[in-house]
């Protein structure tokens, strides 16, 4: 027994004379790139294009934003639109802007004479049907809120994929990709989908709110994307892959993604 604990005590000072020894890591702190942040619907809102550079994963530091980008948005008749610049590193597309739908759109930037570029389909999305607000009940059951419930008919053919949302009018819930969810057309391609319900326990609606529902037609290689975000967001348990930056589809070495898409939006007031 003595013997084992001597050997132990040995081991043990060998092993923090290991943990003094200081190691240099290389965070590629210099190793910056362009961010882009772009999801363009035919809805009626202002179309905005961020432009960032990426910040140290380990620092404290916020992301930069970039001015002076020059930002143009083409469509497949060669007609292009160029972006104009309001808050710093937000990039606006004019007013007189009309969507294609089935065009293939360009996004072009360009930022200190490098170019980053971003191909995608702007897909006709379904209309938002028999939406209405629904109880919803805790397990002692008691009111506690209220759900949206509505109804879509897919767009027949192989390769859509949607996104859709609800929120409070007036909140910043809608900014927020994880409130929504999102499929493809794989098991229900050309189907009339019904009792779609999106409501959270956390964001149920209450007697006067206004509720918005929102659906955005994105195809399927954006829902892979989407899938990817939710994937790196939701870590920790023991099968999940080592961290990696999840894909683009912009040329140059610029991360993010572009997104153009049709889309419909209804709101109901809860009485």
């Amino acid at each position: 027994m003595k013997y084992t604990i001597t050997l132990l005590t040995v081991v043990s000072i060998f092993s923090i004379g290991c943990f003094q020894e200081r190691i240099e890591l290389d965070l590629n702190e210099d190793n910056t790139k362009i961010a882009i942040e772009a999801w363009i619907t035919d809805l009626d809102d202002i179309q905005t294009v961020t432009v960032t550079k990426t910040a140290n994963y380990l620092g404290d530091t916020q992301n930069e934003f970039v001015s002076g980008a020059v930002v143009f948005l083409e469509d497949e008749t060669g007609q292009s639109y160029e972006l104009t610049e309001g808050d710093a590193g937000h990039y606006t597309l004019p007013r007189e802007w009309e969507a294609r739908l089935g065009d293939n759109y360009t996004l072009t930037i360009s930022v200190d004479n490098e170019e980053y570029s971003a191909t995608h389909r702007m897909r006709a999305t379904p209309f938002i049907e028999d939406l209405i607000i629904d109880d919803v009940f805790n397990e002692e059951d008691s009111l506690i809120g209220y759900e949206t419930v509505f109804a879509l008919q897919e767009i027949p053919g192989k390769g859509d994929a949607y996104y859709v949302i609800d929120y409070k009018k007036g909140t910043a819930f809608g900014d927020t990709l994880l409130n929504g969810g999102y499929a493809n057309d794989e098991f229900f391609d050309g189907e009339f989908i019904e009792d779609i319900r999106l409501t959270e326990e956390d964001r149920l609606f209450q007697i006067g709110d206004t509720a918005v529902v929102e659906v955005f037609s994105i195809g399927r290689e954006t829902a892979n994307f989407l899938l990817d975000v939710e994937q790196e967001i939701f870590r920790g348990g023991p099968f999940d892959p080592p961290a990696a930056n999840v894909r683009s589809n912009f040329s140059g070495g610029a991360v993010g993604y572009f997104i153009i898409s049709g889309a419909d939006r209804k709101e109901i007031i809860v009485e």
